[in-house]
């Protein structure tokens, strides 16, 4: 019998957290579960820390050699036999009830495809990551910065499946950003919870540490998006985004690929921030 929900773990140097990590995926209050463990050839000793483990759960995966993350979290997906895919970082920790309160949510709520749960930072910063709930502002904050926190985040396998949404590995570090936006292009609804279900750990090895690379593939994904999600607006104005926020919305009452009252509302926010600053710096 197929498992509900398919959990995708990637491995990479993350050993000395790998035992939290796994512990606090098989002592989820919610069970029905297979936990694909991804080792992309580890220089570390996970294998050592995953063979301590005994579990008819655990699916175990060691490539031949490092294929990087966005191919090795489609082999997960290739591997994997739910009806959601899950995600989990292998240096992070899930709150027992987790899987739960999300499986819960979409089970009562089928017309989302994928929602994600607040983040309880650790390990250096003591503060909490929550994205929107409402699906259409999903859409908007898209435009600014990835809309869903990855790590936490459940989504319906066949509907991505549909659309042949999976991960890109040239577009690593903004791999999930990436995804969201074209999954949002393709009208599949995002939604994110304000419940903290995960830890979130910060550390010297983490992959996600913010460069340059990762500034500028975010940027390459924000143009892509409002390219195709606002196809009127003209080459000059998306290259002055987001400096000049007024043709985006003159653009979106002609393309209508955003809610109108909503996007106005984010854009004025923006605008009057900006404001604000500009009125400090010249004060």
């Amino acid at each position: 019998m197929c498992p509900l929900v398919s959990i995708l773990m990637p491995v990479y140097n993350t050993a000395p957290y790998l035992r939290e990590a796994m512990d606090s995926m098989l002592s989820q209050t919610f069970s029905d579960f297979e936990l694909i463990v991804l080792n992309d050839c580890s220089p570390d000793n996970a294998e050592e820390i995953l063979d301590t483990y005994d579990d008819p759960r655990i699916v175990r995966y060691k490539g031949e050699k490092n294929v990087g993350l966005s191919n090795v979290l489609n082999t997960g997906i290739d591997m994997s036999h739910g009806k959601y895919i899950a995600r989990m970082d292998s240096d992070d920790i899930s709150l027992p009830n987790r899987f739960q309160v999300q499986v819960d949510y979409l089970e009562r709520h089928p017309e989302i495809d994928l929602v994600s749960a607040a983040m309880q930072l650790f390990g250096g910063r003591d503060e909490v990551w929550i994205r929107e709930q409402d699906p259409e502002k999903v859409k908007i904050n898209a435009l600014f910065h990835s809309p869903v926190l990855h790590a936490s985040s459940v989504w319906r396998k066949d509907a991505f499946e549909k659309h042949g949404l999976r991960f890109r590995q040239e577009m690593v570090p903004a791999e999930d950003y990436d995804l969201w936006t074209r999954a949002l292009l393709e009208g599949l609804k995002l939604a994110n919870l304000p419940d903290i279900l995960y830890r979130y750990r910060l550390h010297p090895m983490q992959a996600t540490l913010q460069t340059e690379k990762t500034s500028a593939k975010c940027h390459e994904v924000q143009i892509k998006y409002l390219k195709k999600a606002l196809p009127s607006l003209s080459k000059k104005n998306i290259e002055s985004f987001p400096k000049r926020l007024c043709p985006v919305f003159f653009a979106n009452l002609k393309d209508g690929f955003f809610d109108k009252k909503l996007l106005a509302k984010r854009l004025y926010k923006m605008s009057n921030k900006r404001s604000l600053s500009l009125m400090r710096a010249v004060g």
